[in-house]
Formats: C-alpha cells, sequence, structure tokens
C-alpha cells in the first residue's frame, strides 16, 4: 500500500511532466553533493529544474502524464532535469557544465515534447535556437520589408531635397 509520501512524490512528478517542454534523464553517480547543488543552480538560472526521485515513482508517474516511453531510462541512480519555457538553454547549461566539470555523468534519454530523445542528442538539442532568437528572426524576418519600403522613402524625400536645394541655388545665381 503506497504512503501518502509516495503518491504525493507521484502527483507532483506528474504535475511536473505535464508541463514541461524537455526531460532529461542522467546517472548522475560521480557527481558530489555540492556539485548536484552547483549543476540544479545552472539549470534553475535557466528556467529548468534538476531532482532526483526513485525509478519506481517516476515510473508510476510517467504512465499517469502518458510517456511510458521514460520507462527505457530509468535504470540504475537517476537524475531528472525538467525544462519549462527555454529548452536550448537548459540543455546547452547541461552540456557545458558536464564539459566544464570533466564528470563522466551519462545522460541516459529523454523527451523533448512528445519525442524521444537518445543520450546523444543532448549537444543538438542545445545547439537549437532558443525561443529568444527565433523570436527574432520571425521579427526580422517581418520587420525587414518595412524597413525596406522606408529607406526607398527616404531616399526619394532626398533625392527631391536635393533636387530642390540645386534649383534653388541655381536659381539664386542666374539672378
Amino acid at each position: 500500500m503506497p504512503t501518502p509520501a509516495k503518491e504525493q512524490t507521484v502527483a507532483e512528478l506528474t504535475e511536473r511532466m505535464g508541463r514541461m517542454q524537455m526531460l532529461l534523464v542522467a546517472d548522475y553517480r560521480g557527481l558530489s553533493v555540492a556539485e548536484l547543488a552547483d549543476l540544479r543552480k545552472v539549470v534553475r538560472a535557466k528556467g529548468g529544474e534538476v531532482i532526483i526521485a526513485k525509478n519506481t515513482l517516476t515510473r508510476l508517474a510517467a504512465r499517469e502524464a502518458g510517456y511510458s516511453q521514460l520507462e527505457e531510462f530509468l535504470k540504475g541512480p537517476t537524475a531528472l532535469t525538467f525544462s519549462y519555457d527555454d529548452v536550448p538553454g537548459v540543455a546547452k547549461a547541461l552540456d557545458d557544465y558536464f564539459k566544464a566539470t570533466k564528470k563522466d555523468v551519462k545522460v541516459k534519454g529523454g523527451m523533448v515534447g512528445t519525442s524521444v530523445i537518445q543520450a546523444n542528442d543532448l549537444e543538438r538539442v542545445s545547439k537549437m535556437p532558443t525561443r529568444q532568437d527565433s523570436i527574432a528572426k520571425i521579427l526580422g524576418g517581418i520587420n525587414a520589408p518595412a524597413s525596406r519600403i522606408l529607406g526607398s522613402m527616404n531616399a526619394v524625400m532626398r533625392n527631391i531635397a536635393y533636387i530642390l536645394n540645386t534649383h534653388a541655388q541655381s536659381g539664386s545665381t542666374e539672378a
């Protein structure tokens, strides 16, 4: 019979899975408590969250949330990294942290949206454009035609002003 604490943990994990955009499952062996705290701080700065949860409870939450594909990654010590907003930012923060600390932390796999990703996909996800980059590209594409029209209108006005100025100068020298 499950305890109320375990039921609450499953409910919290299910809720997190329901709002996540990315979930990475990693084997955290080799990280000290201090290094794990540093990793949590780095990921939190990017809008993510790193938690340690029992595989059995995670498996139950994954089934409830409709992510039973995660079960294949839930073996051994497991750290879960959730990203709720900035998927590439969190993935890059993890990738950079693992490279900087030279720790052999093994990413087992995870989910981006409803797609399963494998361990070797972390670097590829970290190189995706961030949400802000994507918005900037879209707005730049929308703004470019307007900028060209404005530039053309300014050029016409400049030419008219130049012609009027030339005409005024030539008229004053003739008198």
